[in-house]
């Protein structure tokens, strides 16, 4: 495999065997004995001939480059998220800025105290996550006997289930809710 590889990219590079050469510090005749299969190169030289191409190490094996990450970043200061607010949720996009995300980061106070304060169940395509960072939530949900969680508590499920969440105290409960979108997956 090697043999091919080195040939494909010296080829591709449009080198010679002496140009090659010459880049790496490899020798003409054990370039050629390497391309024909005939010597099997120690590693100090597949990282000559790698260098020589201009090209990673791992390409010499096979691996195909990857690409680099985009080294996306975004930073909400404490209460500085987007603000939408329902009458069953206050919700708090984390963010924001950052477009195309794959989840959805919102701080969110729930407000409900009902879930007849919701008519039908919300849902939709993705997945969430549920932290509790103040307070009692129950969760209701299509398939499942309601159930609460408390300070520290979390859950995880399928957001094509209907779903709903209600403050399971006197005050508006208050979790991190990331929610994942397949469409955007």
């Amino acid at each position: 495999m090697l043999a091919s590889t080195l040939k494909r990219l010296r080829s591709a590079a449009r080198l010679t065997l002496q140009q090659l050469s010459e880049r790496s510090g490899v020798s003409v005749s054990t370039l050629s004995k390497i391309e024909n299969g005939q010597l099997s190169p120690t590693y100090e030289k597949i990282a000559a001939l790698a260098s020589g191409l201009g090209v990673e190490v791992g390409e010499l094996f096979g691996q195909p480059p990857k690409p680099t990450p985009l080294g996306r970043r975004s930073i909400t200061r404490a209460g500085g998220g987007m603000v939408h607010e329902t009458d069953q949720y206050r919700y708090e996009a984390l963010n924001a800025d950052l477009p195309n995300k794959r989840l959805v980061p919102l701080v969110t106070t729930i407000k409900a105290r009902s879930v007849e304060d919701f008519g039908e169940l919300p849902r939709h395509d993705g997945e969430e996550f549920l932290y509790v960072l103040e307070g009692e939530v129950t969760v209701h949900t299509d398939f499942y006997t309601p159930f609460t969680l408390s300070t520290g508590d979390s859950c995880y499920f399928d957001s094509g289930m209907g779903h709903a969440c209600v403050s399971g105290g006197a005050e508006d409960a208050r979790v991190l809710w990331v929610c994942s979108h397949t469409s955007l997956a």
